[in-house]
């Protein structure tokens, strides 16, 4: 095994020695961490500063192939979360300007087909049109079985940054560039056993719409035994290839032709037989300069001419690192926030109720983003108390009550995501957690649990059913919480405030809960019953098809505002079973084919600001907006 790295300014291999770089010296810059932007697309050019693709849009998430396409015809900026594999026909759909679309978890993507971004084809055309497609961010996504490319940019798209994905094989290139377009980043992406990897100029035949544009940076991907084109480039000046790994390249690594103007530094080149070279088939020769390479089992490159610096900052790891990063960083499921406003940060916007006081409830929010789609990956974050946000793909088994670390969001991705055979337990003093749409099937105990002083929490657009005991039980002094927009169906026992009638020595002065828009559907009792917490506020909520619906007990004060009871026995009830009657109070309350309501007491003020739905609006405001996939 031979390893040679080269020194600064010139590339050294047996007799052979590089051309130098003309222009200023590199920009030094702090290194970047994987999931930043660097490169040509950071460059205000055209009309664009950098490339920030959908930030400042709506986020969506799209789990087929319907909803794929309807959101990138969209003419809206957006940013698209791709859920699962979907299968496109072939070949190309475009993208529209103003998109990130970005995989969810490592196993998200597109089979099939592939993605353009540009407008139609046209030799007429040698210079930027204004409605040139621009500032599209393409990040974790898996590409294989593509009829055409996998990625295709075209007729003067500017501002691209294509990150941390990964393709095999298809029909044509993994990602082509050509016609014009210009300023692109192309990072930390693997590419693994494609053959026409990367072609950057459409043909020799196409100066005038490719001179003095084609700017694309290329750094820190992963060639895994990809033949040629790595990339293969026409009249772009300055191309700068940086840090890359190449393997098992059986062809050539990369091609400077046409004129234009390659530097290639810092790369790793292992088992390469011809790692970089002038000309390629009946293409002339363009000019290539090499510094800093690191060669194993490989020959040696060709190069010639001068190219000058890039214009932005940039720092090179060391070329002999190279592998162990790159093998470390490139691909899907590696990055760990999205460009710009985090799409899968959910604020607190939106909260209402007893979770506001006191300081407020904001979960993960500011923290790192995490996704996991394992049970050993979910187990690894979740106990901490570092804030993070928790993304859950798909249902991921658990075993009993799984506790809940501070400084917490925990949410699903898309309709379909969550736990079965176990639950949460925010407890021991746990403050500051959301839980949000996720389902909750089966568990052998609650679905979510609240106790033993545990505060601020808000649990938010969950689908619970089938549990042993309870779906949301908040017991043992927890406080300053909120319960909204859940659905829970297809069991006995829903809500329980308050752990027993013996407990009130703990339980006095909290158990302070909201509970709104909530759809209690079938579920026999407990919506909620109350023990000591005062005032617990009951509203808008729709409640069908139950034995009784809110139970207020032993020393409790509930207020029941404005929410629906349908075909439910005792819609209100001042004390239930053994329990003493509490206090409630109830206004503007619908009662449809149920039982009159009770009512009893006095109920301490609520604190806080609140809109009410009217009573009547209450069952399909609810029914459409109650459950997972709502947010």
């Amino acid at each position: 095994m031979l390893a040679v790295l080269t020194a600064v300014g010139a590339v050294v291999f047996g007799s052979f020695v590089a051309a130098p770089v003309t222009g200023a010296d590199p920009v030094p810059a702090p290194r970047p961490m994987a999931d930043e932007l660097v490169g040509w697309a950071t460059v205000n050019e055209w009309g664009q500063n950098g490339t920030t693709g959908g930030a400042g849009g709506q986020t969506v998430d799209v789990d087929t192939p319907a909803e794929f396409l309807s959101a990138i015809a969209n003419t809206s900026p957006l940013v698209i979360r791709v859920n699962g594999m979907l299968s496109l026909p072939g070949p190309m759909h475009d993208v529209t300007s103003n998109k990130t679309i970005v995989g969810v978890g490592s196993g998200s993507g597109i089979t099939g087909g592939g993605l353009n971004i540009g407008l139609p084809l046209s030799d007429d055309i040698t210079s930027p049109p204004a409605n040139a497609v621009k500032n599209v961010i393409i990040r974790n996504m898996n590409f294989n079985d593509w009829e055409d490319d996998a990625i295709n940019v075209q007729m003067f798209s500017h501002h691209v940054w294509i990150d941390h994905n990964r393709w095999t094989t298809g029909g044509d290139g993994g990602v082509d560039i050509k016609r014009g377009s210009s300023y692109i980043t192309v990072s930390w992406n693997h590419a693994d056993g494609t053959d026409k990897n990367m072609l950057l100029g459409h043909d020799d035949d196409n100066a005038a719409q490719d001179v003095g544009r084609l700017r694309v940076t290329y750094h820190h991907n992963f060639f895994d035994g990809t033949s040629q084109r790595n990339p293969r480039v026409r009249f772009g000046d300055p191309v700068h290839v940086y840090n890359n790994y190449y393997l098992d390249t059986d062809d050539y690594g990369v091609a400077s032709t046409e004129n234009a103007g390659v530097l290639v530094e810092g790369n790793h080149f292992e088992n390469v037989e011809d790692p970089y070279h002038l000309g390629e088939g009946d293409s002339g020769n363009g000019r290539l300069v090499a510094r800093n390479n690191c060669f194993v089992n490989s020959e040696q490159g060709e190069t010639g001419g001068s190219v000058g610096n890039p214009p932005y900052a940039y720092t090179l790891d060391p070329a002999c690192d190279v592998k162990s990063i790159v093998q470390a960083g490139a691909g899907t499921g590696k990055v760990s926030q999205q460009p710009g406003p985090d799409p899968t940060d959910p604020s607190a916007e939106g909260l209402v109720g007893w979770a506001t006081q006191a300081g407020g409830t904001t979960g993960g929010e500011g923290g790192q983003v995490v996704d996991v789609d394992t049970e050993s990956e979910f187990l690894d974050v979740v106990e901490s108390d570092t804030r993070q946000v928790i993304r859950v793909t798909g249902t991921i088994g658990i075993d009993g009550m799984v506790e809940v670390g501070s400084n917490k969001t925990i949410v699903g991705v898309g309709a379909n995501s969550g736990f079965s055979g176990g639950g949460l337990t925010v407890e021991n003093g746990v403050s500051n957690v959301i839980i949000q749409n996720l389902n909750f099937r089966g568990s052998d105990d609650d679905g979510v649990n609240v106790e033993e002083e545990a505060h601020h929490v808000w649990i938010d657009h969950n689908d619970i059913s089938g549990t042993s005991d309870g779906t949301i039980d908040i017991k043992r002094a927890a406080d300053y919480i909120t319960v909204s927009w859940n659905h829970t169906h297809g069991q006995t026992k829903d809500m329980l405030l308050g752990h027993s009638d013996g407990n009130g020595s703990q339980d006095r002065g909290h158990l302070r809960v909201t509970y709104h828009h909530n759809w209690y559907d079938g579920t026999a009792e407990r919506h909620p019953r109350v023990r000591f917490g005062n005032p617990v506020h009951v509203f808008n909520n729709y409640v069908a098809n139950a034995d009784y619906g809110v139970a207020s007990t032993v020393e409790a004060g509930v207020l029941v505002e404005n929410n629906y009871f349908e075909n439910v026995t005792r819609p209100l009830a001042v004390g239930v079973f053994e329990s003493d009657p509490g206090s409630l109070v109830h206004r503007g309350n619908v009662f449809v084919n149920s039982g009159a309501p009770e009512q009893a007491g006095t109920v301490n003020s609520i604190p806080y600001a609140y809109s009410l739905d009217p009573g009547a609006d209450v069952k399909s405001v609810v029914m459409a907006g109650a459950g997972t996939g709502k947010i």
